[in-house]
């Protein structure tokens, strides 16, 4: 416990590093201990923070993908600061270990054409499209988007909109630390996922142009948009994508919520105001802040021009995801 402490205390004039994995338990509750609960919150916040995951809102995405080392720290770490001592850990840790392993079971039978109960219904889907698709190129555009709409349900599609009680099944039953360490798990499949998908998109947009609705129906136009949405890493991908949509969503060839959403976060991540008030961020328990507009005045006008529900309606959407 002595030699324990005395790095604690070595570690606590360093910022954390999550390159070569996971620490000892002891010694990162030892760290935590040395540093003060809300010094080592902040420094588990600036160590993930770093990570090349996509993960956060506000990251600015570049350079190489998390390692699996990176990931399986950073999920340690989240864990640590949100329990109070290593029996709490461990028992959060294990219940979320088995939720993982069950995820991981569902995943392989949902990917693989099993009937998938709610919310994967839009999975269930696309497998079955991809699998009855005749042309090769759909098939797999099908096969990408179901993946990746397993992979983003629960931490990015359901939680964050619908508040902490919404829940799939194998998640169920789960208290706060262990769906952290689960979200922070999950994450390290984003980077690698969209990274590929991007690469195999734009030399498909490149040899054949966009999925036009009247072409290929509105599942690929909106397949090959979510590739391009979850393409953080590349931004100048995403606005040759969004030029390329401009001209195509006031004559019904792509969805207009598709640009819409396009334009405002190529916006927020260039520093920009938005127009559709789609990106923003939670600024207190229950309470989602839209980042600025170029007119607010304006924008219930913009969304529904794009066909989406009225701004007030979307901000309680939204902050109903806002847990603290």
């Amino acid at each position: 416990m002595i030699l324990i402490a005395l790095l604690a205390t070595l570690l606590t004039s360093q910022p954390i590093k999550l390159e070569n994995g996971p620490i000892p338990v002891e010694q990162a509750f030892e760290l935590k201990k040395a540093m003060g609960e809300a010094a080592f919150a902040a420094e588990v916040d600036t160590a993930v923070g770093r990570l090349q995951n996509g993960r956060f809102q506000k990251a600015k995405i570049a350079g190489p993908c998390a390692s699996p080392a990176e990931i399986a720290a950073s999920a340690q770490m989240e864990l640590v600061r949100r329990t109070r001592d290593l029996q709490a850990y461990a028992k959060s840790r294990a219940a979320a270990e088995a939720a993982l392993a069950l995820r991981r079971e569902l995943r392989t039978l949902y990917l693989g054409g099993t009937a998938a109960p709610s919310p994967y219904g839009l999975v269930n889907r696309m497998v079955a499209r991809a699998k009855a698709e005749p042309d090769p190129r759909l098939a797999e555009l099908y096969r990408r988007m179901a993946e990746d709409q397993f992979s983003v349900t629960d931490s990015v599609t359901l939680r964050p909109f619908f508040g902490p009680g919404a829940h799939t099944t194998w998640e169920k039953g789960l208290d706060d630390d262990a769906l952290a360490y689960v979200d922070a798990t999950i994450a390290g499949e984003w980077c690698p996922m969209n990274t590929a998908n991007a690469a195999w998109l734009k030399a498909e947009l490149k040899d054949h142009g966009w999925y036009k609705i009247s072409t290929y129906g509105p599942d690929a136009d909106s397949a090959a948009w979510l590739i391009v949405q979850h393409a953080r890493h590349d931004l100048a991908f995403q606005k040759e994508v969004l030029a390329m949509l401009e001209p195509l969503w006031q004559s019904g060839e792509t969805k207009g919520q598709n640009f819409a959403m396009l334009y405002d976060q190529t916006a927020y991540y260039e520093g920009r105001p938005g127009r559709f008030g789609v990106m923003g961020d939670c600024t207190a328990p229950g309470v989602w802040t839209p980042a600025p507009l170029e007119d607010k005045d304006a924008t219930d006008a913009w969304r529904a021009k794009a066909g989406m529900p009225p701004f007030a309606q979307y901000i309680a959407t939204r902050s109903r995801g806002c847990t603290g």
